[in-house]
């Protein structure tokens, strides 16, 4: 293998993937993308269904963290999984093709993110589209990420929505567009039933580039310098060490739970905590693991009076299902994991919805120890709050790079996220509750009948309530002195590195993440092309 390339990649997940992609298209300069798990090109990752079923929890294809106690709800230890895999977890992931509202990208430019507003990000998602639905004034099509309507409808999820609209939401046919308010079916990242990861839309046509390399099993340990600048890579495979260099630069997409890792045992990060660690000092970045956050959530599971997905498992009905999705690219194989989204504003008084609820016609939970499937029909409707005031933080447990980092959520910090997660959860009750839907509904399983007060909807969300897998802003950017990156995602204080994915959100986005990580690699590729040109990467 050869130890020189213009750029080095680290993770190949959903900004690691743009980003190794579109780098790479000029067939000039050499890319090396490093991912510790392995192939993408497996039945469990292509179909759907089976994700959840055999991706999900698979030490093969997920990282399976694990996070800290967390004070803020009795010391519950959340699941969280992400992809272990190329692709990263859009190779694992529920599909669902959200962007967020515009409001979201005003609000970065506030906080000193300059060239981020709206309308500097949005050409940006189009480029990377291929929707279905063509090509208009907020959508593209030719793009490597394929968009595609649901190739599968449930009389649960139509009911639902119909239960929605009854309550007064408008129906929407589209959510990516500037008002996100209302219900409605969702599009998915597929392609012809099959998943369509980052992975499948950047790094398969980059395979057959002679200047692209993507090395599997190669487990980050961490970034090497000379002097102050990113000059290489020390990864392992199995039980031996290898270093390589990257001439140009050198982009970090290990993910908002990875990526706040790697920087600390490469030295970058709070001062005291790295020494600590026995870790010297490349650069006092205290910001480097602070502002974590997630959409917390909780989920409304009621048991129905029709068949659901969870309960559709014998062996005729995979062979039915399997044989739907192998040969037409249809059917409960292809299923996201969620049919229909319902956006709302848990006060009247806001101008934009602050809630979001994903609709499944099948009952599950999310646990401490991952997704469970219950055993007779049922329906599960998650509600989370989009733009969290709580923080948490990532840390390290120790300087090995084997270890897990330290994942404290924190995700009640601030009281204010208990409350409107209040409201939302009990206004998701009334769907369930209003017709076509009540029809079907024959017992409410959580939050249960006997929640009615509002310390017992408090207690419930306390007890219950999850980061719904999306963790977003550990190295986020800006100018403050928390800041770990700039506006062109390079690290403060050390040149020709930069970081790409979620970590960079200085605030969440409103909705799914998936595609607004692949619109920050794409961004990220623009940059580092730019600056590598013009030799600004500092």
């Amino acid at each position: 293998m050869e130890t020189t390339f213009d750029y080095v990649v680290i993770g190949a997940g959903s900004a690691g993937c743009a980003v190794a992609g579109r780098l790479s298209e000029d067939g000039k300069h050499s890319v090396l993308l490093l991912e510790a798990g392995g192939s993408d090109r497996h039945l469990y990752i292509q179909m759907p269904a089976a994700s959840y079923l055999k991706a999900i929890g698979n030490p093969r294809f997920d990282w399976r963290y694990k996070a800290e106690a967390d004070p803020t709800r009795h010391g519950r230890r959340d699941y969280m999984p992400r992809g272990k895999v190329v692709g990263g977890t859009s190779s694992i992931n529920g599909m669902i093709y959200l962007r967020g509202q515009p409001e979201d990208f005003q609000e970065w430019s506030e906080l000193g993110c300059t060239g981020w507003e709206y309308g500097d990000v949005l050409p940006v998602y189009k480029r990377a589209e291929d929707n279905e639905n063509g090509a208009d004034d907020m959508h593209g099509a030719g793009g490597p990420l394929t968009v595609s309507n649901l190739r599968i409808r449930h009389e649960l999820s139509d009911s639902w929505i119909a239960a929605g609209m009854s309550l007064g939401l408008p129906h929407r046919t589209d959510f990516n567009r500037r008002d996100q308010e209302g219900i409605g079916q969702l599009q998915a990242t597929q392609r012809s039933g099959r998943r369509c990861s980052a992975g499948k839309a950047y790094i398969h046509p980059a395979m057959k580039r002679r200047n692209f390399t993507l090395r599997t099993g190669a487990h980050v340990r961490r970034i090497l310098f000379d002097g102050k600048r990113a000059s290489g890579v020390e990864f392992q495979t199995g039980n031996k060490c290898q270093t390589v260099q990257g001439r140009r630069a050198i982009v970090l997409s290990g993910g908002a739970l990875s990526s706040p890792q790697i920087l600390m045992l490469s030295g970058i990060g709070p001062a005291a905590q790295l020494k600590a660690h026995g870790i010297g000092v490349q650069a006092d970045l205290p910001g480097v693991g602070a502002n974590f956050h997630d959409h917390a959530g909780t989920a409304h599971i009621a048991y129905v009076n029709r068949p659901t997905y969870n309960v559709q498992n014998s062996l005729l009905h995979m062979m039915a299902f399997g044989a739907m999705w192998l040969f037409a690219g249809r059917g409960p194989g292809t299923t996201p994991d969620a049919h229909a989204l319902a956006f709302v504003r848990s006060r009247p008084e806001l101008t934009r919805p602050d809630i979001q609820y994903h609709f499944t016609p099948a009952g599950f939970d999310l646990t401490e120890d991952g997704p469970v499937l219950f055993d007779r029909p049922a329906v599960t409707a998650l509600c989370n709050l989009h733009r969290p005031f709580s923080r948490g933080s990532i840390g390290l447990k120790s300087s090995d790079p084997m270890d897990q980092p330290a994942i404290q959520p924190n995700l009640f910090s601030d009281e204010r996220d208990i409350e409107t997660l209040v409201l939302g959860a009990k206004r998701l009750r009334d769907f369930f509750t209003t017709a076509p839907l009540s029809r079907h509904v024959v017992e409410e399983f959580k939050p249960g009948r006997e929640v009615q007060s509002d310390d017992e909807w408090r207690d419930f969300v306390l007890r219950e309530a999850i980061g719904v897998y999306h963790p977003a802003g550990s190295c986020k950017m800006g100018t403050d002195p928390m800041a770990v990156v700039d506006a062109r995602l390079r690290v403060h204080g050390i040149s020709g590195l930069y970081v790409a994915d979620a970590s960079i959100m200085p605030t969440i986005v409103s909705g799914n993440l998936n595609a607004s990580c692949v619109m920050i690699g794409e961004r990220c590729a623009d940059f580092v092309k730019q600056d590598t040109n013009q030799g600004n990467s500092r």
